[in-house]
This record gives C-alpha cells, structure tokens and sequence, in this order.
C-alpha cells in the first residue's frame, strides 16, 4: 500500500431503518442524504412478510473528516428507533478480508478426521426426522462453474455493492466458497437445498453496508434456516503521507449488521446466521454480538483431540462463549501429525463454520428461540444426549 487509507468509506454515513421513517429524516444535515433504498431486491415473494422486507437505507454523504459528526447529527434524528431496536446508524465500514490468496479447488475431498466428523453430523441428521423443506445459504466468496454438487444449488450474485445482479454464472475467484459448500454437500442429506451468494473479494470492496444488503436479500428471498458467514476479517494498516510510517488500522465491526441479523431471526424460517469466530490477533466477530440479537452462532475451530486451535480466535464480551460452539477446523500447522479439513491440509474457522451450520439444523424439532439453545443443542448431540434432550423438550411442551 503506497497511499493513504482508512477503515472506512470517506464521507458516507449510513442508516438502516424502515422505510417510512428515513423518508422522514428531512433536511439540514451536515451533507446531502441520498434516496431511500429498500435493503432488500425486487422479487421477492410477496407472501413472505420479513421485517426485512420493510427496511431500506440512506447514505449521507459528507465532506471527508466530517463523518463522526454527521454520523452523530443523524443518529439524533433517529434517536427514537435507534432505542428500540428499529434503526441503526454507522459508517460504512470496510472490512478487510483475512484471505489473501486464492484456495485451489483441485481437490475437495476431506481429510480422514473431517470425514468422520461429517459423518457423525451427517448421522444425527437423518436420525432426527427434520422437516423435508430445509435450506443453508451461504454468503461466501462464490462457487466454481464446474462445481458438481449431490443436490439442488441456487446461485445469486452480490458482488454489485451487495445488490442482487440476475442471471450471472457461478463464479468463485477465490475457491474459497466452493469449498465451504463442498463441506456441506458433503455432510448434509441431499433433501437440504443450499443457496450461494457471492460477496465482492477484491481489496476494499466489501463493506458494511455491502454484506448487510446481501445477508438480508438471500434472507428474505430464500428464507433459509441458517445462513453460513464465513467472512473472516483481518485489522488492516495504512501508510501515512507525511511520515511515510505504516499505521495500525483495526478493524471496527459496524452496527448495521446486528439490526439484520436479529430481523433475520425473526423472519418466517426464524434463520439463523453462523460466523467463522476469525483469527488469533486480528478482529473477532464475536464483537457482532449485541445484546439485542439472540439468532447469531460463532463457530471456532477445534483440533482432532477437540481442543481450539492456536489459530482459532477466542469469543469476546459477556455472551461471546454463551452463543460460541466448536467444530473440526483443522489442526494447527505446528502438529507433526496434523490433519487439515481438506487433505491437502487447509485449515480455519472459515471451515469449522460449515459442520456448525449443518448441525444447527437439528434445531428445527424445536421451538425458537434458536441463539445459546443452538448452542446447547449441538453440545448435546456431541455427547450423544440429543435424544434425551428431545424427549425432555417434548414433556415439557405438553406439560
């Protein structure tokens, strides 16, 4: 990097809200505001009535330098749906991705630990006599064209700044959603359908506004019961103009994700959204956790011997380890007998996320809400106590 960055878009202020209530905004804000956008694309059905489907946002754009105030004179404006939980207001964040180089797709056959972990996932599953109708989006990187998959794939393309582009060919630049999907057409039954969307992956181009379009479009479109994040983020750096030192830039999660998250749990398939914790140093997602949402899972890597990895990050924050669950993402590299997901030995919480979202699954014999429960239900499988925690749920229902 040879020029000046930041962390965020210069002079955008975003908010997320309903409709009606960012028309109302009105005039005299420090910069011009933007139309109001629905969050969510045309098409979708019209009998699906997500919340999503309600919320639409505006940009404010500003003078550079002057976006914290502008972000503080808009969220006055808001003030009374931010308190209840209707709106939010942040800047644009950008959100530098950890992966840097593309993943080769040659091979995406499991490791022997992996498979017998996705065999054990795959088991609970058929013996927990799930409703037929389930669906797993995944928001990724993308899916290769030659991607031959055990079951029915839908493809949606968000790489437009999070909007959906129709009738675009699968395409994955950076292998690395073709293998999170290669995990879960590995492990789930063919009867669970999996819908991909395809996040933008070049340097600087996904944003905070850009995933939460593309996580409530695929959300309020294909009504999915869990949707797989595996977006893991790295804290970025800059070079200053002036002293040509390099600067820290940590990476700041924005507030807008929450707000579509925590609707997303509320939506007519109560989805559940599954993150890859991140890595050791760099941002953990666990930061995402608001007290609010209750439908947001982490996933961090765990080695053969079931213990997290070095490179796994750890859950922060009050509820991080309440709404945090461990899955084989392979062991860390320094093991002289190590096993990756894959056997060409890649590794990461970006591929423990996929057996998490797979057992998630096993929460749809119960009631929601589907937050620490979820949690609590792939704990119970792990130890062969679903079963009885299933009987227990249904006495207590009829009681």
């Amino acid at each position: 990097m040879g020029a000046a960055m930041c962390n965020f878009m210069p002079g955008q202020v975003i908010a997320i809200g309903p409709k009606q209530i960012l028309a109302e905004i009105g005039g005299g804000l420090p910069g011009q505001l933007g139309p109001v956008i629905p969050l969510v694309g045309e098409g979708v059905d019209s009998n699906n009535d997500s919340e999503l489907r309600r919320l639409a946002y505006v940009v404010l754009k500003t003078d550079p330098g002057m976006e914290l105030y502008a972000m503080s004179r808009l969220s006055a404006r808001l003030s009374g749906s931010i308190e209840k939980n209707e709106a939010a207001v942040d800047l644009n964040h950008i959100l530098p991705l950890a992966m840097s180089e593309p993943f080769p797709i040659s091979t995406l056959r499991l490791s022997p630990h992996a498979e017998r972990e996705a065999s054990a996932v795959r088991r609970l599953l058929r013996s927990a006599h799930l409703p037929k109708s389930l669906r797993i989006a995944v928001l990724d990187s993308g899916l290769a064209s030659d991607f031959s998959a055990h079951r029915e794939l839908r493809y949606f393309d968000y790489t437009t700044g999070g909007r959906l582009t129709r009738d675009v060919e699968p395409f994955d630049p950076m292998g690395h959603g073709t293998r999170v999907v290669s995990i879960l057409d590995q492990i789930l039954p063919p009867e669970v359908s999996i819908s991909i969307g395809r996040l933008p992956s070049a340097p600087g181009s996904l944003t905070a506004l850009t995933v939460a379009q593309a996580l409530a479009d695929i959300i309020a479109r294909e009504t999915p019961d869990v949707v797989n994040l595996s977006v893991c983020l790295r804290n970025d750096w800059f070079v200053c103009p002036h002293c040509k030192q390099r600067v820290p830039a940590p990476t700041f999660l924005s507030g807008l994700l929450p707000l579509v998250v925590r609707l997303g749990g509320k939506s007519i398939s109560n989805t559940l959204t599954v993150m890859a914790a991140g890595n050791t140093g760099q941002a953990p997602n666990s930061r995402w956790l608001t007290d609010d949402v209750n439908s947001l899972l982490f996933a961090f890597a765990e080695n053969r011997r079931g213990e997290r990895t070095l490179y796994s990050s750890a859950p922060e924050g009050p509820r991080g380890d309440l709404c945090s669950v461990g899955a084989f993402g392979g062991d860390d590299p320094s093991d002289h007998e190590a096993q990756g997901v894959f056997i060409d030995g890649v590794h990461g919480t970006s591929f423990a996320a996929p057996f998490i979202s797979a057992a998630s699954l096993l929460t749809k014999r119960f009631p929601p809400p589907i937050g620490p429960f979820t949690r609590e239900v792939i704990e119970a499988a792990r130890q062969g106590r679903f079963l009885r925690l299933r009987i227990e749920e249904v006495e207590e229902d009829e009681q």
